[in-house]
């Protein structure tokens, strides 16, 4: 199989070289090509135990099977087409066309059958909205939901590199030039991701419209989406109004049943504890006293695997069948 992982140098991209590594590599050869915009095309990266050079995305377009994208909305509007062009599907990380009616967007969990209704391209979801949807689709199909309000707790990790680095020269003392928060993130929490727009940021505006067209249902969705100093690993305290009013063990049948989700019932899971795994995490799982519809839970996953590398694959993994 030949794949392209398109920003193969980047905190994603390199996620999605060792998720390949793991699901992909020791079932069929694949042929790769990494790739990046110019900048830093000519690095060298390890894959499955051989050194290549990474190739300039702006040099020409190679025919592969699948290009998996995660080098940003520029470059996937100017190049995925490209791909497609020459006979690729392209997954692509980004928001480019997340919202485009005629691009899926797709977490292979909860809505598989969209993946084969591509035309060359697939995207992939937000990293918060990807563990949510996981949570609230067998509630769902089950119950029936209302209204969604989520605040999440979101790692520097989900700012690539330059959240990493921010965080990390805050701890000792100085201040990244090229921070990607607007206020210092070190012993602080930041409400904003993203620029806003009408009261709501830029990620929340995700959390709202993706949901909606991943379920095929119109939820209101209401978040609040918060920056923490964590380095991996995305938490989220959610709060589902649902259409009925089950029994808890109900609820805990099908939560159980889902796949991708471990539950951890009453008992609850950190982002210290997730890092490097794949499934989703829920806990403190309860039912408001005064409201028995109102369902409470806390949902914990790694954001740079399950919240993109992992679900990109398992995109590739589900149309190839590998």
């Amino acid at each position: 199989m030949r794949i392209a992982v398109v920003g193969a140098t980047g905190l994603v991209g390199d996620t999605m070289l060792r998720v390949l590594e793991e699901r992909v590599a020791p079932k069929i050869p694949i042929e790769l090509f990494p790739m990046a915009t110019r900048r830093s095309a000519g690095k060298s990266i390890t894959f499955f135990g051989r050194e290549y050079r990474v190739l300039d995305v702006e040099e020409g377009i190679p025919e592969v099977d699948f290009a998996l994208f995660s080098a940003g909305s520029h470059a996937a509007r100017a190049y995925a087409p490209v791909f497609v062009s020459k006979g690729a599907v392209v997954i692509d990380n980004s928001s480019a066309y997340r919202m485009d009616e005629r691009v899926p967007l797709v977490v292979p969990q909860v809505n598989p059958q969209d993946a084969h209704e591509h035309q060359g391209i697939i995207a992939n979801p937000n990293c918060s909205t990807i563990q949510m949807v996981i949570f609230l689709k067998p509630l769902l199909d089950a119950f029936g939901i209302e209204e969604v309000n989520v605040v999440t707790f979101q790692a520097v990790s989900g700012a690539g590199y330059r959240g990493i680095f921010a965080l990390e020269a805050e701890e000792d003392g100085g201040f990244y030039d090229h921070t990607p928060f607007a206020k210092r993130i070190h012993r602080n929490v930041i409400p904003q991701i993203g620029d806003f727009r009408e009261g709501y940021s830029t990620e929340e505006w995700k959390m709202i419209n993706e949901t909606r067209k991943i379920l095929h249902a119109d939820i209101p969705v209401n978040p609040t989406a918060v920056r923490v100093p964590v380095k991996v690993g995305h938490s989220e305290a959610v709060h589902v109004l649902l259409d009925s009013a089950p029994p808890i063990e109900d609820v805990y049948k099908v939560l159980r049943d889902f796949p991708g989700l471990i539950l951890l019932g009453e008992d609850y899971i950190t982002p210290m504890d997730v890092e490097g795994r794949d499934e989703v995490f829920v806990g403190r799982l309860r039912f408001h006293p005064d409201n028995p519809r109102l369902l409470s839970a806390w949902v914990v996953a790694d954001n740079l695997r399950r919240g993109a590398a992992t679900n990109a694959v398992e995109i590739l993994q589900l149309l190839s069948g590998v």
